[in-house]
């Protein structure tokens, strides 16, 4: 989708909800739709600020919910302890590895996932928005890691990491 019918999409969300497409409105959204990457919320506020837009904290966390609701921006939880969000309007699908150990977040496409989920929602006339999959275990490092230290414990004549 392009910036302007990103845009007119959310103007007629707004309007169906009885809100006015603002030009704070505005300026969340482009800095949104700026963003390539996840995002929570004080980090979209500290790079507002950055940029020398002044928010609220209160205004962002309204707005990012009502651009949720108008499914431009996805929640997505990492299990950090806080939400993210992506723009699920602009981005590729894919899905997350998460590594429960370091926290580190790698991002997957497969096409043959997609259309095994295509296929899924076709068998059951579902009309597919989006969705998300997470998978939670350990990156390569930490598993390294873990093996690691898992050896020194089952022989005690080798050193200790």
């Amino acid at each position: 989708m392009t910036f302007n019918s990103i845009e007119f999409k959310y103007r007629t969300f707004l309007a169906q909800q009885g809100k006015l497409f603002t030009q704070e409105r505005a300026t969340i959204l482009h800095f949104v739709l700026s963003r390539k990457d996840h995002f929570s919320t004080d980090e979209l506020l500290f790079y507002m600020q950055k940029k020398g837009i002044d928010v609220s904290r209160a205004t962002l966390y309204r707005n990012l919910k009502s651009l949720v609701d108008a499914q431009i921006l996805v929640e997505v939880d990492f299990g950090h302890g806080h939400t993210h969000y992506e723009c699920i309007a602009v981005r590729k699908p894919h899905d997350h590895l998460i590594c429960h150990s370091c926290k580190t977040v790698i991002e997957v496409q497969s096409k043959s996932l997609q259309k095994v989920i295509q296929a899924m929602t076709n068998s059951q006339n579902f009309h597919l928005d989006h969705y998300q999959l997470q998978i939670y275990g350990l990156c390569k490092k930490c598993a390294e890691k873990e093996n690691k230290i898992s050896k020194v414990a089952t022989n005690p004549r080798q050193k200790k990491l």
